[in-house]
């Protein structure tokens, strides 16, 4: 069974979850989950966790995220992209000094409203589930970091490309749409690429198109990376192997004090890796352990 994580580069037309059950299908497993969801429309970096390797899902720092993005000016669709319906349009397009100008006010710490076609749960439902049944869910404002956000090209009067470093939890379609509005006029997203996401970039990505064309099981798995390249941050400590054998028993073993309380890290053994482990009272006891014989 393989375990570790795979670096898609998640094409159009394709959901997150879709893309899981193509890798299921190769990877000959039926254990399978990613981080950070991509809408349909939006292409980039989607990575995938295979086997045992979801266990360290909640451990990956994803908070930073980068895409690039296409802003057409004149007109508004209900979901922010172009797969929605036109709404309302404007005659009014902005200039190049407009929108460099407006760009130093969605920088930094802003507010947001999620879209209602999202992914977010409203009472248990998605609330693109909700809109789609004619009900508007009730979006509650939230806080987002936008790092850096830059004017990459232009095809004026009607589009500017722009490229965007956000913390997680931003929504690229409704930064357009409030720039737009910003600028007068507005505006729908007509692509949305992801660039980065955490430490992995589209030059750790594969397409499905490549991984379909590797020929046998072993061909794949060399595109697989180990369970703790996702770890970087997490420190590594190395156990016996009657430490080892305690810890997949369930057993707490006594920590070295070099950690502080309640810290998280990766024990390993002679084998690689053991398990994901806390730190209490002295003790470092198994939060996470992994058992790649399954």
């Amino acid at each position: 069974m393989m375990n570790g994580w795979m670096i898609i580069d998640k094409p159009a037309g394709f959901t997150s979850t879709r893309v899981g059950g193509i890798l299921k299908r190769l990877c000959k497993t039926k254990c399978i989950g990613h981080v950070g969801t991509l809408d349909p429309f939006a292409t980039g970096v989607l990575p995938i966790a295979i086997g045992e390797a979801t266990k360290t899902i909640p451990y990956v720092d994803t908070n930073i995220k980068e895409y690039e993005f296409e802003l057409i000016f004149g007109a508004a669709r209900d979901t922010g992209d172009l797969e929605g319906e036109v709404i309302t349009t404007s005659d009014v397009r902005p200039t190049r000094a407009a929108i460099e100008q407006a760009l130093e006010q969605f920088r930094g710490e802003i507010t947001q409203i999620p879209p209602i076609y999202s992914a977010l749960r409203i009472n248990g439902e998605r609330a693109y589930t909700l809109a789609r049944q004619g009900i508007v869910p009730e979006m509650k404002p939230r806080q987002v970091i936008i790092y850096e956000l830059e004017l990459l090209e232009s095809n004026f009067p009607d589009a500017a490309r722009l490229r965007v470093l956000c913390s997680t939890g931003t929504y690229v379609r409704t930064l357009g749409q409030d720039l737009a509005q910003t600028l007068g006029t507005v505006g729908y997203l007509s692509t949305l690429r992801r660039t980065k996401v955490g430490k992995f970039t589209l030059t750790d990505a594969f397409s499905l198109d490549n991984l379909k064309e590797k020929e046998h099981i072993e061909q794949v798995s060399s595109c697989v990376l180990p369970i703790r390249a996702v770890l970087d941050d997490i420190p590594a400590v190395s156990v016996s192997q009657s430490e080892e054998q305690k810890i997949r028993q369930g057993q707490a073993i006594p920590d070295s004090g070099l950690l502080p309380e309640s810290s998280i890290c990766l024990l390993t053994g002679v084998g690689g890796e053991v398990s994901l482990a806390e730190t209490k009272a002295g003790q470092l006891f198994p939060i996470r352990v992994f058992n790649f014989s399954k």
